[in-house]
């Protein structure tokens, strides 16, 4: 073990609470903070591809996960009436409700040692060059020998160190997300395309008694929602869409609560990924758009590379430099693969063929260690 003894890790979202649990795991000292005063219990779901849950193996958190989503392994394109047309294996990986993702890294992270507290920040940060000073909002103070900045997309970690040149960009699409139960035919990633192409629903199951589906939604600008509408809206919005699947789901929204829309908000900032004893991860460092449904799983596997990096390397320069050295190839080309079908899906005439094709080509390459 090299000279890490203490860790920060701010944010306890996907990545950061994976982090917390690696690292404290490995053998550190591992202090991981939220602003969120609780764990929120409200979220549609994610998929783990084959890679997430490799990595997660090697951690020993794929059984839990397992336990609680659903293995899948096809991916399958249909019309906006249902019909099947086409339906290509795809390595398996499972899908899981968010709130019970987070819970299963929450508790890990806490079992194996490591603090975590809510409804706190770091309201400054120093890095002195010898080890880190951190002052919380409560008022505390702290020296770590690390900060891992693992607060999203927004992060202002990131802006602090980085610089605000790396602050997201609008990437002309956003989600609309609701929750259902899983009727036997999503058994995996499915998509339902309108007759024109311009309009896709997908559907990816969370357990073996739920799902969740999504609709994509171009804008050239950020586009504002009234909360109290939403219901009302998505409903307008999938009026075309015939399949059972979403008509079904959509029969049993009441309120506009069960209904979450997000912009893509992306960015991706250029190696190397620290700054003295600051390090990012997950969505501070790579915020992809969600189609290959891989941000929370390179998130995670930055955990893991992170934490191994620490525990190989003899001093923390050589470590952060190695963590990069590892993930930025990777993540660039999931991320890049992710902008460039968010694009096709934006042009005057969308090609869902060549969309498939490039899903199923990175879906590959993820199969290569990270």
């Amino acid at each position: 073990m090299n000279k890490t003894k203490r860790v920060l890790v701010v944010g306890s979202g996907i990545g950061g609470a994976t982090a917390a649990y690696a690292l404290a795991k490995a053998g550190l000292e591992t202090h991981c903070i939220d602003i969120q005063p609780a764990r929120s219990t409200l979220g549609s779901g994610i998929c783990l591809l084959h890679n997430t849950m490799r990595a997660l193996s090697e951690i020993g958190l794929a059984d839990p996960c397992l336990d609680s989503g659903l293995r899948f392994e096809v991916f399958k394109q249909f019309d906006a009436a249902g019909n099947l047309l086409m339906s290509n294996p795809t390595p398996p990986g499972i899908g899981i409700r968010r709130p019970e993702l987070a819970r299963i890294l929450e508790t890990s992270a806490s079992a194996a040692g490591a603090k975590m507290e809510r409804g706190l920040t770091a309201k400054s940060v120093s890095d002195r060059g010898d080890c880190v000073e951190v002052e919380f909002s409560d008022g505390r103070e702290a020296a770590y020998d690390l900060v891992v900045a693992a607060d999203g997309a927004y992060s202002k970690l990131r802006e602090q160190f980085f610089g605000a040149e790396h602050r997201v960009c609008f990437a002309g699409q956003s989600a609309w997300r609701f929750n259902a139960p899983r009727p036997p035919e999503v058994d995996g990633f499915c998509l339902y395309r309108s007759p024109d192409g311009k309009r896709t629903v997908g559907a990816l199951p969370t357990s073996k008694e739920t799902c969740y589906l999504f609709f994509l939604e171009n804008s050239a600008q950020h586009l504002h929602w009234p909360d109290d509408q939403l219901d009302v809206l998505v409903r307008e919005r999938l009026a075309g869409f015939s399949a059972p699947v979403i008509q079904d789901s959509l029969a049993l929204i009441t309120s506009p609560q069960q209904v979450l829309v997000r912009p893509f908000d992306v960015t991706l900032v250029p190696a190397p990924w620290h700054r003295g004893r600051v390090v990012l991860l997950g969505d501070s460092a790579h915020s992809p758009t969600p189609q290959m449904t891989s941000g929370g799983g390179m998130a995670i596997e930055d955990a893991v590379v992170l934490a191994q990096c620490l525990k190989a390397e003899s001093s923390i320069p050589e470590a952060l430099v190695a963590y990069t050295n590892r993930r930025f190839e990777r993540v660039s080309t999931v991320w890049n693969a992710s902008l460039q079908l968010c694009k096709y899906e934006q042009e005057a005439v969308p090609n869902p063929q060549r969309s498939a094709a490039l899903l199923l080509q990175t879906y590959q390459y993820l199969g290569q260690p990270m």
